[in-house]
């Protein structure tokens, strides 16, 4: 392949311009507004003169843009013909990075199988389940400076490891350990699933803590609440004690009052009695009497005419009296 260096060669360019004389005529027109107290009439001039500077720098931006696309012109074309030139280089690069790359694909390939291989005949079945080829897979391994010796050695340091963490785990006395082995399996990680059992056995005490806890404070609740039942079954006996009691000393009263009711209308009755007994032996007295002093009647009667002088209650009374003794009367 022939090597051929690109050379770029360049005329110096001039570009001359008369900056000394606009910078003084820009200096002298400043000097003429220096310390200058403004009129009407001078207002009008300065006025004018602003118009004419910015013309005069407008003009120069104008000119300098101008100037400065001309003397592009050249550059660009060159430009144009060397960027060209640079996208020829893509055609053998990409052949050979082509090449390159599968050629590099090839060995990778067969490295990639060689790594199978090796992890087949090093790690044990046993491991497997926690440590796929692809969990403890170095992709360093697939360099050509590290050697079939480097990758062997690499994957029984690997294995011995996995086997002396699962160990480990198993050895831990907790129901957490498959879950352990579980979580081992995803990441290797045997610091995090050695936390994850401390973790659990951390809870699990809690756990039982708060339980003893609850169960103590509900045992002191049922012997608070038995306290409290005996108490208010106490209380309910002795009410229905002074209840019963209140009861007894009601019948009693009530029944001390009825006898004192049925004896004092007996009493009453007793004194009816009597009282009428005694009535009646005085109606059988003042009858005996009356019978005594009724005279005799027969048929020899005569009229016999008597002028007393009574009151009104005595004259009921004498004729009630001669009513009852048979005496025919007539008051005139």
């Amino acid at each position: 392949m022939n090597h051929i260096e690109t050379v770029i060669t360049q005329k110096s360019a001039e570009i001359t311009c008369n900056f000394d004389q606009v910078k003084e005529a820009i200096k002298e027109r400043l000097a003429e507004y220096e310390g200058i107290t403004f009129t009407e009439e001078s207002k009008a001039y300065a006025k004018k003169d602003v118009a004419s500077l910015r013309k005069e720098k407008k003009g120069l931006q104008d000119k300098l843009t101008a100037e400065k696309k001309r003397y592009m012109e050249p550059w660009e074309r060159f430009e144009v013909q060397a960027k060209a030139l640079i996208s020829i280089y893509d055609e053998p690069i990409n052949v050979i990075s082509g090449q390159l790359q599968a050629f590099e694909e090839e060995r990778i390939a067969k490295k990639k199988q060689l790594i199978t291989q090796l992890y087949e005949e090093t790690v044990e079945d046993s491991i497997k389940e926690y440590a796929p080829l692809s969990r403890i897979y170095d992709r360093k391994w697939e360099n050509t400076t590290v050697k079939e010796k480097e990758i062997r050695k690499a994957l029984s340091e690997a294995s011995v490891r996995i086997q002396a963490d699962i160990h480990t785990i198993q050895l831990m006395d907790s129901e957490a350990v498959l879950r352990a082995l579980e979580l081992y399996k995803k990441d290797l990680n045997l610091s995090s699933a050695v936390e994850y059992i401390h973790h659990y056995e951390s809870q699990k005490k809690e756990i039982a803590a708060r339980e003893e806890e609850r169960i103590r404070r509900a045992e002191e609740e049922r012997i608070r609440r038995a306290e409290r039942e005996r108490l208010l079954a106490e209380q309910r006996a002795e009410e229905e004690k002074k209840a019963a009691i209140r009861q007894a000393e009601a019948e009693k009263q009530e029944a001390l009052r009825r006898a004192e009711e049925e004896r004092t209308e007996a009493l009453r009755r007793a004194e009816e009695v009597k009282a009428v007994e005694v009535e009646r032996a005085r109606e059988e007295a003042r009858k005996e009497a009356i019978e005594n002093l009724i005279p005799d009647l027969d048929d020899n009667t005569k009229l016999y005419e008597y002028r007393i002088s009574l009151s009104e209650g005595a004259k009921g009374k004498l004729e009630m009296y001669m009513d009852s003794v048979g005496i025919e009367w007539e008051l005139m």
